[in-house]
């Protein structure tokens, strides 16, 4: 399906459906598909700050070297008058926005998921807190929901499904609708036919504590 065909389905903002695509096409070094992503963002006059949030949480789904190369592709084809900078919490206010993100998101698994990180690595959970939520997911550059939903996508498209599931009950804890899921999944497996591949992800997103 082509991302024009994609744009007109209903049920998913059209800013948010391109930040699914490129998340997703970030995961699948798909470059020409991320520029495309960025000229149709330019296009439609999308606020540019939004796209570079998706780059920016890039680095936590898709690691540094695909986040190095989808800033240097989107810049390209989207090119900004000067480096963009800012839009962080303050140092001082990141790592309490940060547990309070990931408290919202995981609710009344928040514990556990925590014991897990910290059984990982000693350091493991304070660095999941305060770099990945705290420096990055609680920018408010974009909502909880739409970072979720981006989250979704990229887990459904690197075949995460315990992650997957994890993330699709907290959009739904921060506003996201089952139909928005399903948006996001048929945005991500637009490429393939088969409907099964959806359902089959559907079928993973846990009930609403």
């Amino acid at each position: 399906m082509s991302i024009a065909h994609l744009l007109d389905r209903p049920g998913l903002a059209v800013d948010e459906r391109l930040l699914v695509l490129g998340l997703a096409a970030i995961w699948r070094a798909d470059w020409p598909r991320l520029r495309e992503v960025a000229r149709l963002g330019q296009d439609r006059d999308l606020p540019r700050a939004a796209f570079e949030e998706m780059l920016l949480q890039s680095v936590l789904f898709c690691g540094f070297p695909r986040a190095v190369t989808a800033f240097e592709q989107f810049g390209e084809a989207w090119p900004a008058p000067s480096p963009p900078r800012g839009g962080a919490l303050p140092a001082g206010e990141q790592r309490q926005a940060g547990d309070a993100l990931f408290d919202a998101i995981y609710g009344k698994n928040s514990t556990s998921v925590r014991g897990m990180l910290t059984g990982f690595h000693a350091d493991f959970e304070a660095f999941v807190l305060e770099v990945a939520y705290g420096r990055i997911l609680a920018r408010p550059g974009l909502d909880g929901r739409r970072r979720e939903l981006l989250a979704i996508g990229a887990l459904a498209a690197s075949d995460q499904k315990r992650q997957f599931a994890g993330h699709a009950r907290g959009a739904l804890h921060l506003g996201a609708t089952r139909n928005e899921l399903r948006e996001v999944l048929e945005t991500v497996f637009a490429d393939r036919p088969d409907d099964a591949i959806v359902a089959a992800w559907l079928h993973r997103v846990p009930a609403v504590d």
